[in-house]
Formats: C-alpha cells, structure tokens, sequence
C-alpha cells in the first residue's frame, strides 16, 4: 500500500487486522505487526484495543527491535546465549571498542571509534558477517575493521550481549539457518502487517520475508517520499522493487491527505516532484487551500530564532497552545539560538534528542548494577560500577578483573571475590571488592523482586546519593532527580507488569529513545530535528535554516540520491503541518570556521510562487552584527588566555565554563569543565561562545 502523507495509513493497517480477526476468524494470536518507534507501536496499540478488545492482548504488535528483542530472549539458548543476555546501547559499543582499540594496538590512531562502530553496523544491517566482510575487505581501513569487527563479536559473546543491530541480525539468522525455528514463527503468525516499510533495512525484510515462508501474506504500508533514513540502512528498493520480491502483489495508492491544508498539500508535492526515484502518487484533499507558506528572511540565525520565538509568542496571543506549534531543524547544532531565544522571551518548550534520560550518568550507573544482577558476564557494566561510587577499585582493578571474566569462566561476583583474596590488591581494595561482590550476589539472588527494590537496594547499600552530593554539588539536585525518576519508572513497570522482572525492565530501558518519551500533556512548544518529527503531526509547524548547506545538509549536495533524501526530509517536515507552515532562513549564519552568507534553499524556491508569501524585516542585514563563536575562542595559548572563564557550548558534552587553553590560532584546545560531562579537553572548533 503506497500511503502518501496524513492519507490514514496506521488506521487502514488496524482496520485490516480488526476485519481479519472479525470477518475472516483469524486467531489473534496469528497476526504479527511491526512498526518503527515505541510511540508508533503505544498508538497502534491503543488504536487495536480499541478495535479488538476480546483478541488484543494475544496480538504481537511492536518495533522491530522490540519484537526481535522478544523472539531471542524465548530462543537464546539456541544461539548459545543465556535468556537474561544484556542490549548494549551505543555508550557501551564505544566503551568495548575503545578496550578493543587498545588490545589491536590500534588506540590513539588515525581511525576513529565512530569509524569502527559506522561500519560494523552497516555490514550487521546488510547481514554481513565477519567472516564475510573479512573476504571482502580490500583496502587498509578495512582490512583494520575487518579485525575489530571479529574482535568485537567475540567480546559480545564472552560478555553475553547484544547490541542493537545484532538484535535483527541475529534473529534473521536464527530464522534462516534454523528450520524448525522458522517454520514455527512462520506458522504461528498467519499474517505480517509492516507499517514504515520505507524506513525498513536490508535485514528487517529479511525478517519479514523469514516470518511470511509459509504463507506470503503480507501486508506492507509505507511511502517512498517519506524514506529518510537511508543513512542508517534505510533501503528504499524495498517500496520501488515490491513486486518483484514478492511476486503476485497487489498495490494499492493511498493518496487522499486527511491531515493538511490545501496550500500545505499543494506545496509538498510540488517539492517531491523533483525527486527521481519515486513511483509516484498524485496526492490530494478535500480541506480548503487554508493560508500559504510563509517565509521568513532574516539577518542571522540570532535575528532568525528571535523571529520564530516571537512568531509562537503571537500564535499562543491569538489561541493556539504552545504545544501545537513546533520548531524543525536539520541538525542538533541549531536548537542552541533557538532555545537562547525562547528562554528569553519565557516560552516554555521541549527539546527532543538531546540527551535523553536512559543516557544520563546516574540512570546509566544505576541500571548497570540492575544489568550485573541479570546478566553476570556484562564486563562492560562491571567497569562502569567498579568505581562508581569511589572505592579504590581503579584500572588495574578493572584489568585483572576482565582477565578473570574472559578467561577463568567467572561470573563479576566471583571475579570480585576471588581478586579479593589473591594479594594483588591493597588491603582497602581488597575489602571494596569483597564488599561489591557481596552486593552483586545479593542483587543476583534477588533479581525476581521488583526493579524498583533492587535499584533502592544499590542506593542504599553503596551511598549513592551522598556520592552524587560530593561529586558534583551543583549538579546533585537534578541528579538526584533523575534518580528518583528511575526508581518510580521500576516500580511503574513493576505495577503494570506484575509477571515481569528485571530482565523486562532493561529491555524497554534499552529501546526507548528520546522521543518515545514525549508527550503533549504539558503546554510546551516543541523543537526536534526533521527527523524527530517523523510520525508527528501539529497545526503550526516552523522549518528553520532553510539554506543551502544545512537544508540540504551541505554533505548530500555532490549526490544526486543524497539530495533527494533530502528532499524527502523536507517534504517529511512540510507534512507534518496541519494548517500552516513557516519556512525560514538567514542570510548569515555562524560557522566554526567563520560564519558563511546564505543561499536560499532549493527547497524553497521549489514551492510554488503562488503559494509563497516572503517576510523580511526593513534593512534586512546580510552580515551578522557580532564576531563568529570560532573567533572569540580561539586565540592565544596560556592558562591566562583570553577565554578562561567564558561559557562555551559543546554539540555532544552541553554547557561548561573555560578553564584554560593550550596551543593557539584555529589549533587552540580548551580545558573544559561541562556540567553534565565533566572536566574535558575539547578543540576550539568544536564550542561556540554562549555568553548569554
């Protein structure tokens, strides 16, 4: 079913199993259907309970990860693994690779972690082994990969985890060298629904080709103009080659837009219009036109965020909620004016994808004792806890212990225990890691009691809270917070699932992502990236950096299937609007290497004149009124150096002050102290000033 935007796709796709358990008696239990994000999945759901309330519970309705993460937790054991294996996130990823790094003697070389992890998941998408990507690799950064990748996988196993694509990966594989195995799930789900399949992977069809081999009943929704993930794997081959892969096939067009204004509809589609690969659809409405886009022309990205702050200060004076009125960017390094701005002015909002809670420090720390308490063999959740809080259990500590995990067979608790009493340790160490040891086999023995008593028990059994407080006294008030959030989140999931434990728990800590988590209950404007939005809908929604180089993304311009990606994303961003929509750009905007003037974005220009109207203030300035942020960091070496003290922002580490700077001109690096991240050394082309 080719669904354009707004066209009702998730109500046709519920509709379909409501009618298949209605009228043609299908089983509950034999229909299984996927989506893309928690939120996708809580409202499918909650539609299906609706429409199915005899048969809803025995449906198996989720995300990719969350039903692949369900199938191998049942048949772990049949991949060698134990049930209760840990889901590394990407912190953990980067925290084993970096030990990895150091084992190939390839720490502190020219290719990053980041290049590794990129790469390993890539070949884990398209199902590519190590040993397979081992034959293919030719040039020398490969030919290093390759080495890491196998390293890497070997690791996992020892530790007995997975990490996000692996949970695809390897039920794909399960499926597909294990007939029983996929003759069972094969007969069981009578029916596979998909709804995103655009957004669907090389090893996500080939899940649900697997899981439709006995029957081919298959029902995929989706839309090739709203396919923009192609750079984590998105194969839009899936929508444009259907047929092909499925022989036989039916397609359907769903291509009346219940969702936007005429104007808005009108708008989209002549922007997508220019993209190729497409198979086109002639989407409509029945709505009236409604206001044209407006565009808004400003000096800089400062000028530029005051204007959209004032624009929701206006929508909120004539009615509308601040929680209808989103603001879109094309990356995270943009909300910084925008927040700057809506702070100002008092307006309440909601950033999502910044840091989200299950990635914060004390969340992180607590939930890896919770992780120990399942799965004994997480030598990176043991690392993470070994010091944490202070007991004189450092690097040498974390070193012997590792080598007792990886090669003695022992579980964290007996590696602890038996360092205790070898004599490698000082006396105090010794009693610290007798004492955690304790503690872990107290939390293994209790791992059936409820995640909100065993997270308490770790707060009082290691003094958490005190650490916190002497740590970081002036972050310990929202850290504390952050605490008392997980432990009423373990002891929500506790009421509402009586029958599950703490593997339960982590799993849906593990897979829920920022945006899963926000909601409209409070009246807060929102800012996200375009890609955030996807799924999301408002009545007022405002694009922001509309110029070439940041929207288009300045790296998709040299491709030709780069740039309608990009174009995609725009279309995604100007769809998510009900009744109007604001594109806005700067004639200038501040870069790292010295701001740059601005063109106005394709995308723009290909929306129709007549559905345009442009708003630009007298004297609109071409040229930015203050000195780039690259310029009033960078300088002269010297802890007396003219930015100590100034307050800098960094993309990933957030807010910190400067507390001194080695080197000079544009290779000046900066000693800062972040105040969710600590003390880190950081080049000056990386912060910008945030003075105010």
């Amino acid at each position: 079913m080719l669904a354009g935007a707004g066209s009702g796709k998730t109500r046709v796709l519920t509709h379909r199993v409501a009618w298949l358990t209605g009228e043609r008696r299908v089983a509950a239990e034999a229909l299984l259907a996927f989506t893309f994000t928690n939120k996708a999945a809580r409202e499918m759901r909650a539609r299906l309970e609706r429409l199915v309330p005899d048969g809803f519970s025995r449906l198996w309705v989720g995300t990719f990860h969350g039903t692949c993460l369900r199938l191998l937790r049942r048949e772990a054991q049949r991949l060698g693994y134990p049930t209760a294996f840990t889901v590394f996130d990407r912190e953990d990823q980067t925290s084993l690779l970096q030990r990895i790094l150091k084992e190939l003697d390839l720490a502190g070389r020219e290719l990053r972690p980041s290049f590794f992890l990129s790469r390993i998941s890539g070949a884990k998408n398209a199902l590519v082994d190590p040993d397979a990507y081992d034959a293919s690799a030719v040039t020398p950064p490969e030919r290093q990969a390759a080495r890491v990748y196998r390293a890497y996988q070997e690791a996992l196993a020892r530790q007995a985890a997975f990490d996000f694509d692996d949970l695809i990966a390897r039920a794909v594989d399960l499926l597909e060298r294990d007939p029983e195995v996929r003759t069972r799930y094969a007969q069981r789900f009578h029916h596979v629904l998909v709804d995103e399949v655009q957004d669907a992977n090389h090893a996500q069809f080939r899940l649900v080709s697997a899981l439709a081999s006995a029957h081919g009943n298959v029902l995929c929704v989706g839309d090739e103009d709203q396919s923009i993930y192609g750079w984590r794997g998105a194969d839009l081959s899936n929508v444009l080659e259907f047929e092909r892969r499925f022989p036989g096939a039916v397609v359907l067009r769903l291509e009346r837009n219940y969702r936007s204004s005429g104007s808005i509809v009108e708008a989209a589609s002549s922007v997508i219009a220019n993209n190729r690969w497409r198979r086109g659809k002639r989407l409509w409405t029945e709505r009236e036109a409604g206001a044209p886009v407006r565009l808004f022309l400003s000096g800089d990205e400062q000028a530029e965020a005051s204007r959209i702050a004032e624009e929701v200060r206006r929508q909120v004076a004539r009615g509308r909620k601040r929680s209808e009125c989103a603001v879109l960017f094309r990356t995270n390094a943009q909300s910084r004016a925008l927040e700057m701005a809506f702070r100002q002015r008092g307006i309440a909002y909601d950033l999502i994808g910044g840091v989200s809670f299950y990635e914060r420090r004390e969340v992180k720390d607590l939930l890896a004792y919770l992780r120990l308490a399942a799965n004994p063999r997480d030598a990176v959740a043991l690392a993470r806890v070994l010091n944490v809080p202070k007991r004189g259990l450092g690097d040498q500590a974390r070193v012997r212990l590792e080598a007792r995990l990886g090669t003695a067979g022992e579980n964290a608790a007996e590696a602890l225990a038996s360092l205790a009493v070898s004599g490698e340790l000082v006396r105090g160490a010794a009693r610290s890691a007798q004492t955690l040891s304790a503690l872990l086999s107290g939390l293994a023995a209790a791992r059936a009691e409820p995640a909100d008593r065993l997270l308490e028990r770790v707060i009082e059994e290691t003094h958490y809270l005190d650490w916190l407080e002497e740590s970081d006294p002036d972050g310990a008030a929202d850290r504390r917070e952050n605490v008392e959030e997980l432990v009423h989140a373990g002891a929500l999931f506790a009421a509402q699932h009586p029958d599950q434990g703490v593997e339960e728990f982590l799993s849906e800590a593990a897979l829920v992502a920022d945006v899963d988590r926000w909601t409209e209950s409070e009246d807060r404007a929102v800012l996200m990236t375009a890609h955030n939005a996807k799924g999301l809908e408002f009545p007022t929604v405002i694009v922001s950096g509309c110029e070439e180089g940041v929207f288009p993304h300045w790296s998709s311009l040299e491709d030709e299937k780069e740039l309608e990606e990009e174009r995609r994303l725009f279309y995604v961003a100007l769809t998510r609007a009900r009744e109007e929509v604001i594109v806005s750009a700067s004639a200038f905007r501040r870069r790292f290497d010295g701001g740059g003037a601005g063109e106005l974005s394709r995308f723009v220009r290909e929306i129709p004149p007549h559905l345009l109207i442009t708003e630009s203030p007298p004297g609109f300035a071409t040229r930015p009124s203050a000195p780039s942020p690259a310029r009033v960091v960078a300088g002269r070496p010297s802890q007396d150096h003219e930015a100590v003290g100034r307050t800098v922002y960094h993309e990933s580490f957030g807010r910190g002050t400067v507390l001194g700077a080695e080197g000079e001109g544009p290779d000046t690096k900066f000693t800062v102290r972040f105040a969710r991240a600590g003390v880190k050394k950081v080049m000056g082309r990386f912060l910008t000033a945030d003075d105010d």
